[in-house]
């Protein structure tokens, strides 16, 4: 018996068990084969493989709700902890926030399975260690003394059935890159990622590595920088910290509801950008690491306008969030709406002509980390400390002047109103350091007017 066979024949076992006492249930069954391959010192130093089976569950009894993760299939532990799950039940509160599953039947889109699975993938094995040495030395070449960083990548089955009679299955693989570059100038240093879920569908290790050695060799004999206000043009993946939280957070209809998004107050129809702001959830995105062909309640994926063109379109919701003329966006989380793969809209501007069409000093910020909120009410202030080479822009991009020590102060809406323009690419990140904790379609952004700060004299 296989693993996929062994996993299903459990989450029977659980059905039989969950149907005696639960008013409603939802079982998700996952296998996983994930690598990760770290190097440090230009060298690899751990290499390994782990398989991962485990049931995510969600059980109400007249609405009172658990949700829990069982990684122990073994016959007696499940049935020990269903058994318990049952007592809880009978003593926990009401879930106001939860109210039903959807009702089906749905028609699932099958082409999205061949837009996030890969055989080359499952099959990479060996040829992962060749990637990352010659994405190492792509990284030497071009000017970086040390080289460090992970990649992971693997694959995973989904089986999902619950108390409605819907059931689906699909399975995706990953692909995960991250490099590190550093200088004999400890501070000179660069970052680059590459994600994909297909080896040949933009997933470029070797880019990553050429781009992180530049950045660093760049950065070398930086000097601190003066606080101010400047212009700036922040990298993709720094919009996982300043730009994409509003539509991946802030417009979760569960954390506007909990009083914990900086949009409380907001509804459809107003504005909260610049026009030249779109962005959506698109759970249907080619080779996204989060696209799948239905969410955790086993709702198809879509792609749901959140802002368009500046303007409030929609909060993105769940089953029971939804508003009774509303149906369901696909984004459950049974309890909690969670986001996809948050897309932006693109804009005319290559990286270069972004520098030149810049009229007030300009910061080129690569990457950052460290995002802290003063408060997550209105307009959601915060600040973030750029990592690595930070630049400032002179001559209209001719020259990249290294600068450090300066911290970015703004708040979301502020961002969002004064973005200038956009690249006319998007590249997808996804990294450890999001705020928005999902993954990220963004171009390069122009922002105005953002106060820089420093904390030292």
């Amino acid at each position: 018996m296989d693993k996929a066979e062994k996993l299903n024949e459990v989450m029977e076992r659980a059905k039989k068990t969950l149907e005696r006492f639960c008013t409603d249930w939802a079982i998700k069954g996952i296998i996983r084969n994930e690598s990760q391959i770290r190097f440090s010192e230009n060298k690899i130093d751990i290499n390994k493989n782990w398989d991962d089976v485990r049931l995510n569950l969600f059980l109400s009894k007249k609405r009172r709700t658990i949700e829990m993760m069982i990684s122990d299939l073994r016959p007696g532990a499940i049935e020990k902890t269903l058994n318990d799950s049952e007592k809880l039940l009978d003593v926990a509160q009401r879930n106001s926030n939860y109210k039903r599953l959807p009702e089906g039947p749905f028609k699932y889109d099958n082409e999205i399975q061949n837009k996030i699975f890969d055989t080359k993938v499952v099959g990479l094995g060996e040829k992962a260690v060749d990637m990352v040495e010659e994405a190492t030395d792509a990284c030497i070449s071009q000017g970086a003394n040390r080289v460090a960083g992970s990649f992971f990548f693997g694959d995973a089955q989904f089986y999902l059935f619950n108390s409605k009679g819907l059931e689906g299955n699909y399975k995706r693989t990953n692909l995960n890159f991250r490099i590190r570059a550093f200088a004999k100038d400890m501070y000179a240093t660069g970052e680059a990622l590459s994600c994909s879920t297909h080896i040949d569908k933009k997933f470029d290790p070797v880019g990553a590595g050429k781009e992180a050695g530049i950045i660093c060799k760049q950065a070398i004999g930086g000097k601190k920088g003066k606080p101010g206000v400047y212009n700036l043009i922040i990298y993709p993946k720094v919009s996982t910290e300043l730009q994409a939280p509003t539509p991946a957070i802030g417009l979760n209809a569960y954390v506007k509801k909990m009083g914990l998004s900086w949009l409380v107050g907001k509804k459809e129809g107003d504005k909260i950008a610049d026009e030249k702001i779109s962005a959506w959830d698109d759970g249907t995105v080619e080779y996204g690491l989060d696209t799948s062909p239905f969410d955790d309640e086993l709702v198809p994926t879509q792609k749901t306008v959140l802002i368009d063109k500046g303007v409030i379109k929609q909060y993105f919701t769940n089953t029971s969030l939804a508003r009774k003329d509303e149906t369901s966006t696909a984004n459950a989380g049974i309890t909690m709406p969670k986001p996809s793969n948050t897309v932006f809209s693109t804009g005319d501007y290559n990286l270069e002509e972004l520098m030149e069409i810049s009229e007030k000093p300009t910061l080129l910020v690569t990457s950052t980390w460290y995002t802290r909120y003063q408060s997550y009410a209105p307009p959601g202030a915060l600040s973030s400390l750029p990592k690595d080479g930070m630049f400032l822009v002179k001559d209209k991009g001719k020259i990249l002047e290294p600068v450090r020590e300066l911290r970015i102060n703004s708040d979301h809406f502020h961002m969002l109103e004064n973005t200038l323009a956009l690249g006319k690419n998007l590249k997808q990140v996804n990294t450890w350091l999001s705020t928005s904790g999902n993954t990220i379609f963004a171009p390069y952004m122009l922002l105005g007017d953002i106060r820089m700060t420093t904390g030292t004299k």
